[in-house]
């Protein structure tokens, strides 16, 4: 029975697939689906019959050109979305070739002052390029360096030819020495540093502003660098960079890589796209196949290596015994969390350093004391400045030996401005007498006790050297009357309930997880007393309420280094799920858009967003919200013929990223990569708004330079290019490939990301890179921000001078590539990064900061 069945169920299929029905039947259907559909049906869907993948195939090359009809489109579109293979032959371009005529397409054109705005910084780039490259490539040439002295024979080697060097001759500038077998030169640098050469070396000089750089070929040298107030010094060889200031170290470079040893301070070492810190005593090589060689074995051939080993062994002693001075341990709880005021909005907790710097500077001054060659080394540069130093340590660490472990800085919510106090437990008595001696004349600290703090007015002005409370178990130091008497009223309380509320507790939980250095703050207090005092000002509150932002909660940053690497974490806690702009950075995922940026760029920011669409509801109801908002994003989406949300953010995936890769000038190297889902949708799209736009401008009478879409094949790629119609010149060009659109200055740079996502050599996939991420769960994050911007700013900032321009060159030299990454849960952001702030030293960012920095005279040195 269950065979008959089956029997007569194929014969039932066999005859519906043999009744083929009427070709004027199928062209009614055809119309009646047109019509509920809202397209216009056509006779070519009866015509030619889309029955396998050989026929889609067969028409792509029309859908790509937009030659179909839209029944013909919507029947690929379908297909393409089910069919992985035509999918893949869509978007590789290899297709059957389509011989029909393609509908000519019109050139659009964008408008005026969007782009006469572009014209005229596009003029001040090149302008600026100009200067920049008259100021710093177009050094006058001169004397980089004069030989002091020869053992052998050595030659000068310039595009003029060759001639031999003796003691006294000059090298100048795109001439190299070259030291022939057995022969040892020493060079004397126009900036005071020598470097002493080995055999069968070949080097050159060269001079950029306030920067000397020497390019090392091959073969060993000795740098001896002097200290300098402008500038620094580069050692360049064909696989590294060396950048230094005061320091002494030596170089090898050979058929393997290089090798760069530290036998006086330390050096700065950049290759692979890493830079390395390397001290006293270390070395470094490019390659894993050079194996260590000790330092006194490098430096053997020079005739000052008894001086340098000397110096090598001082400085090695004091780092070894550096590094056995312990470091402030993390604190894990804080008596002073339970008696800051219960209104307390920020918290700061950082650690007593005294005792750290006092052993610091005692071991340095005990090897100063033993050694001649260090003293020696000490007298040239640092000599006056000796006393000083040692009685700023000295104060420093006879207060910190009266103050407790750790020190808080809170922020109380007063009532007519912020009260900011910094608090410390007393370990001992005469903390006052201290302070009275050696600070109270030349700083002009006011110190009190509780007696003498009731007896000073609250409207007491403000001192420039700030009040003391010393009290029996606290030390209280404000620049504000009325805040040391809030405290001092809450010490006298005692616990006050702060550490057992809400942000209490978070602070507690930090200090549970290690503290080094705690920040932590009540957005969520300091944003609601903005809105009272906007709103008591008869000022308008919409913009914070309708970001989300008003419904933040807590800010907690932590610091901390486990065995000398430091670890840093935010956490941006919302009350509830996040909403509007505070909504907009997407959960983790995988980041496809930094396949297509190399492991060279300076600058590289990546994220995700939710839905675009979503993000321009978002937008649409804050207009909606604001007093004729809505009107105007309804008259510009009139005007440009396009909606906002339906046809530019539903295009879009949610993927963005721009990065400086390459060059800075004469034109910066950028790149913008975003997520698209419909590529040939969002040309249409992009083609219509440049259009609508230069129409706007023509009705307008308005100077414009309008601008038009052109494209051309090169292979299975499409490039589409902006020209500037007015000029002739390519604004910018763009692609499409594997999802993502991507947009540069030129067609070489769009090349190259392809080039990159293709061969798998991108900043995603280097080693370098991964090794910077932070050390968490996440496999993937919502937001990457990646600098590598010492080779990048260099060039650019080293003809400036001033105190300010100076710091910012250090900043240049010193910094070193970091990574901060981002995650967006539900109700919060997280960002957590191991390296330091930006890759900066702290201490040249305090340069920038002083009092002698707040108002430099820039400017260029001819």
């Amino acid at each position: 029975m269950k065979q008959q069945d089956e029997m007569r169920l194929r014969t039932a299929v066999q005859a519906l697939q043999e009744d083929a029905p009427e070709a004027a039947q199928m062209a009614a259907a055809a119309k009646r689906v047109a019509g509920r559909l809202g397209i216009d049906a056509m006779d070519d869907s009866v015509i030619d019959i889309i029955e396998n993948c050989g026929d889609v195939q067969h028409l792509l090359p029309s859908y790509r050109a937009g030659t179909l009809s839209g029944a013909r489109r919507l029947l690929i579109e379908d297909h393409l979305r089910d069919c992985g293979v035509c999918l893949r032959r869509f978007r590789s371009g290899t297709t059957v070739l389509d011989w029909s005529t393609p509908a000519a397409k019109e050139a659009f054109v964008w408008p005026s002052q969007a782009f006469g705005l572009a014209v005229a910084a596009c003029f001040a780039l090149l302008f600026f390029s100009f200067f920049a490259y008259r100021a710093y490539w177009q050094t006058p040439p001169g004397v980089r360096a004069e030989v002091q002295s020869i053992d052998g024979s050595a030659y000068g080697i310039s595009a003029a030819g060759d001639r031999q060097l003796s003691a006294g001759s000059q090298l100048k500038d795109g001439e190299q020495l070259r030291t022939s077998g057995g022969a040892h030169a020493v060079l004397r640098l126009s900036d005071g540093s020598t470097v002493e050469v080995n055999e069968r070396s070949v080097l050159g000089v060269g001079a950029r502003g306030h920067n000397m750089t020497i390019s090392l070929d091959n073969g060993a040298v000795i740098v001896e660098a002097t200290k300098r107030d402008r500038g620094h010094l580069y050692l360049k060889t064909p696989d590294c960079r060396v950048a230094v200031t005061g320091t002494v170290f030596s170089v090898n470079s050979g058929i393997k890589g290089s090798r760069v040893a530290v036998l006086q301070g330390s050096v700065q070492v950049m290759h692979a796209g890493m830079d390395t810190l390397v001290h006293a005593g270390d070395q470094i090589a490019t390659n894993d196949n050079l194996s260590p060689e000790p330092v006194e074995q490098q430096i053997s051939w020079s005739q000052d290596r008894e001086k340098y080993l000397v110096l090598l062994a001082q400085f090695t002693a004091i780092r070894h015994r550096l590094e056995q001075i312990p470091f402030p341990q993390p604190r894990y709880s804080s008596d002073l969390l339970a008696r800051v005021p219960a209104d307390t909005l920020l918290y700061l907790s950082i650690p007593n350093l005294g005792e750290f710097l006092n052993q610091a500077n005692q071991i340095f001054q005990d090897q100063l004391k033993q050694s001649p060659a260090l003293q020696q080394w000490w007298d040239r540069g640092h000599a006056g400045n000796t006393a000083d130093l040692d009685s700023l340590i000295e104060k420093l660490h006879q207060a910190s030996q009266y103050l407790g472990d750790e020190i808080v800085i809170v922020g109380t919510n007063q009532a007519s401005t912020p009260g900011f106090a910094i608090l410390a437990d007393v370990r001992q008595s005469g903390l006052d007498d201290f302070l009275t001696k050696q600070f109270s004349s030349s700083t002009g600290l006011i110190l009190l006790d509780e007696k003498s703090l009731q007896a000073t007015p609250t409207s007491s002005k403000t001192q420039s050297g700030g009040y003391a409370l010393i009290r029996q178990r606290e030390a209280v130091f404000s620049n504000s009357v009325a805040t040391l008497k809030e405290i001092n009223a809450q010490l006298n309380t005692g616990a006050s309930g702060f550490a057992a509320g809400e942000f209490g507790q978070q602070i507690a939980a930090a200090y549970g997880r290690g503290a080094g250095v705690i920040l932590a703050a009540d957005l969520h207090q300091m944003v609601a007393d903005k809105l009272s005092v906007l709103r008591a000002g008869g000022k308008g509150t919409e913009a914070i309420e309708n970001s989300g932002m008003d419904d933040v909660r807590y800010l907690i940053a932590e610091h901390r280094e486990t065995n000398g690497q430091p670890e840093n974490h935010l956490d941006l806690q919302f009350s509830g799920t996040r909403q509007r702009v505070a909504s907009w950075l997407a959960a983790p995922a995988p980041m496809g858009s930094l396949d297509f940026v190399t492991p060279n760029a300076a600058i590289a920011v990546a994220l995700l967003s939710k839905d675009p669409t979503m993000i321009a509801d978002d937008l649409m109801t804050m207009a909606a919200e604001g007093e004729g908002a809505q009107t105007k994003w309804t008259e510009a989406e009139a005007k440009l013929r396009i909606s906002f949300r339906d046809d530019l953010a539903a295009n879009l995936g949610g993927e963005f990223l721009w990065s400086l890769d390459g060059p800075v000038l004469p034109t910066p190297s950028w790149k913008a990569v975003m997520e698209v889902r419909n590529p040939q949708r969002l040309e249409s799209i992009l083609e219509r708004l440049t259009q609508s736009l230069n129409d706007q401008a023509h009705a307008n009478q308005t100077q414009s330079h309008p601008v038009a879409i052109e494209s051309s094949q090169i292979g299975a790629q499409r490039f589409y290019s902006v020209r500037d119609l007015t000029s002739g010149s390519i604004v910018a060009q763009y692609i499409f490939a594997d999802g993502y659109m991507i947009v540069a200055p030129n067609r070489a740079l769009l090349m190259e990301a392809l080039e990159s996502h293709a061969s798998g050599d991108s900043l995603a996939r280097s080693a370098a890179f991964k090794a910077l991420l932070p050390k968490d769960e996440n496999e993937n994050y919502s937001a990457i921000a990646y600098q590598n911007l010492g080779p990048v700013l260099t060039p650019l900032l080293s003809q400036l001078s001033g105190e300010s321009a100076q710091a910012i060159r250090q900043l240049a030299a010193d910094s070193r590539p970091t990574a901060i990454c981002a995650w967006g849960r539900d109700s919060r952001i997280e960002a957590a990064s191991n390296s330091h702030l930006f890759g900066f030293d702290f201490l040249t960012l305090g340069a920038l900061t002083s009092s002698g920095n707040k108002h430099p005279s820039l400017s260029v040195k001819e």
